[in-house]
């Protein structure tokens, strides 16, 4: 009689289980749903809520769980994103090193606090947030490759200048959906301030080639 229940039992357990697979909302109405849980959760000015409304790169990048990106998708963010690449009106996309430095150790820009954005003359690129800079740096991230030898390792032709401007303006370019901010393409970062951030990693009087 014992043995019957408990068969019975894991019989029950396992339909339900099965129901409720069969049940489980698919993937874009999972999408949809979380979105609407962090729209009515995060309350702010209008010009704040705009942050959480993804472009097209993004939601194809807001993959669920182990999915995949497809081959076509990959291929679009690519485009997508080569198609928001600018360049500095100098036409010059390396410039100072030394306001490099400064931008990637400046974690300003886009805070909010109290309801308002944090005021500030220019954003920070804050690099040391996810990779290793200058030699002898300690407080550095690992989320990212070590940049430290940077240009040392690259040198500093017109094919790599114009490849790491890229990558910094919009990495998904090369490496689509990758952790790396678009720093460029969400408007973070100015042309001419990532022109900056070119030269800290290529200049050979750069801390980070030294």
């Amino acid at each position: 009689m014992k043995t019957s229940w408990i068969k019975w039992t894991l019989s029950a357990a396992t339909g339900l289980v099965v129901a409720g697979c069969a049940t489980y909302p698919d993937q874009e109405t999972t999408r949809q749903m979380a979105e609407k849980m962090v729209f009515e959760a995060f309350t702010a000015s209008p010009a704040h809520m705009k942050r959480l409304e993804q472009d097209r790169s993004q939601q194809i990048c807001s993959k669920i769980g182990d999915a995949k990106l497809s081959a076509e998708e990959a291929a679009e963010v690519v485009k997508l994103a080569r198609a928001s690449i600018r360049y500095p009106a100098s036409g010059r996309l390396s410039g100072d090193w030394k306001a490099g430095d400064r931008l990637a150790h400046d974690g300003s820009g886009d805070r909010i606090r109290n309801g308002k954005t944090e005021p500030n003359k220019e954003n920070g690129a804050l690099c040391q947030n996810c990779h290793a800079l200058a030699p002898g740096e300690i407080n550095v991230g690992n989320v990212g490759p070590s940049l430290t030898g940077y240009g040392k390792q690259r040198g500093n032709s017109e094919a790599i200048v114009k490849y790491t401007y890229e990558k910094i303006y919009n990495a998904w370019m090369y490496f689509p959906c990758s952790n790396m901010p678009r720093l460029g393409a969400t408007g973070h970062l100015t042309p001419e301030q990532i022109a900056h951030m070119v030269a800290y990693l290529l200049d050979p009087q750069s801390p980070i080639n030294q």
